[in-house]
């Protein structure tokens, strides 16, 4: 069988004709214009982003420097905080045994106060018993003298004078 299908006649199939060059065409006298703008444009784009970056780059140096003096600045900072925390601890503990301290010397200084008071009113008590009793004796004084020399009148008169003071010395004593 395969030899009745080889005998017998195939359609022929047409070979495919080898491609024919096209002949050139000019390039329109704008085209490289177009092709120059267009690389220019490209070129510039370039340029531009490569600019852009650079300063993106130096703007991210510069922070990324602050960025490490606040850092710097910042643990200085805060070991100072560390110390006056400290400080502060140190002296409120200090005011607070002031403050018992002066509570102690207040209310010691109250007391001494109130003795100085009551000292002072005594000493004005004796004081004015003195004076009463100083008083009081003068008059006795010159009335035993005028008695002395038998004059009753004078000594019942400097008696009398200082009756009053004799009365608030005995008032005074008890």
């Amino acid at each position: 069988m395969t030899t009745e299908l080889l005998a017998e006649e195939r359609p022929r199939v047409p070979e495919p004709s080898p491609r024919r060059a096209k002949p050139q065409q000019r390039a329109h006298p704008w085209a490289w214009a177009v092709t120059l703008a267009s690389v220019a444009f490209v070129a510039g784009a370039a340029g531009y982003l490569l600019h852009d970056a650079a300063r993106a780059n130096h703007r991210y140096d510069g922070a990324r420097t602050a960025l490490s003096t606040t850092r710097l600045h910042t643990a200085v900072v805060s070991q100072e905080l560390a110390q006056a925390r400290t400080d502060l601890g140190l002296l409120t503990r200090r005011v607070g045994s002031d403050t018992a301290a002066l509570a102690q010397d207040t209310s010691a200084l109250q007391g001494a106060r109130a003795e100085l008071d009551a000292a002072q009113a005594h000493a004005s008590q004796q004081a004015t018993l003195l004076s009463s009793l100083h008083t009081c004796l003068g008059g006795v004084e010159q009335a035993l003298n005028a008695l002395a020399v038998a004059n009753q009148t004078s000594a019942i008169a400097a008696l009398d004078a200082v009756s009053q003071s004799c009365s608030a010395a005995v008032a005074a004593s008890g």
